[in-house]
């Protein structure tokens, strides 16, 4: 959170009338003030991390939806992209879905699981996989 935050001061010192949406993983993040007042406007849940640290957010299939209502509040805001410069975006994608795939595993209760729910969830797995080549 500390380079998050050190980013968003320097972006803030170049252009404090914009709000910053920092893609942080599946999610965009938004800090300080500009969550403060993306709280306000929108409704977002507000969480408190600490001294001077607030944050908020939603998903990043929820980035469509968020613009459309940030340009109707005519409230100037500027993306911006964290993944690590040395993945494309389908690499990143494909490990967020084997993480989905083995938090289904891990979750699994194999005491009180039959013969049937395990093979469809080794289809199920099987297929994901499949896809993801």
């Amino acid at each position: 959170m500390s380079k998050l935050l050190k980013q968003y001061e320097e972006l803030k010192k170049n252009d404090a009338s914009s709000i910053y949406l920092f893609r942080v993983g599946i999610f965009y993040n938004i800090l300080n003030e500009d969550a403060k007042l993306i709280n306000e406007k929108l409704g977002l849940k507000i969480t408190d991390l600490g001294p001077s640290i607030f944050k908020c957010g939603f998903p990043v299939s929820q980035l469509d939806k968020y613009i459309i209502l940030l340009n109707k509040m005519k409230i100037k805001y500027k993306v911006i992209n964290n993944l690590p410069n040395d993945s494309n975006i389908n690499d990143y994608l494909k490990n967020v879905e084997i993480k989905k795939i083995l938090n289904k595993i891990a979750d699994m209760d194999l005491n009180n699981t039959t013969f049937q729910q395990a093979f469809n969830t080794l289809l199920d797995i099987q297929n994901k996989l499949k896809n993801m080549k």
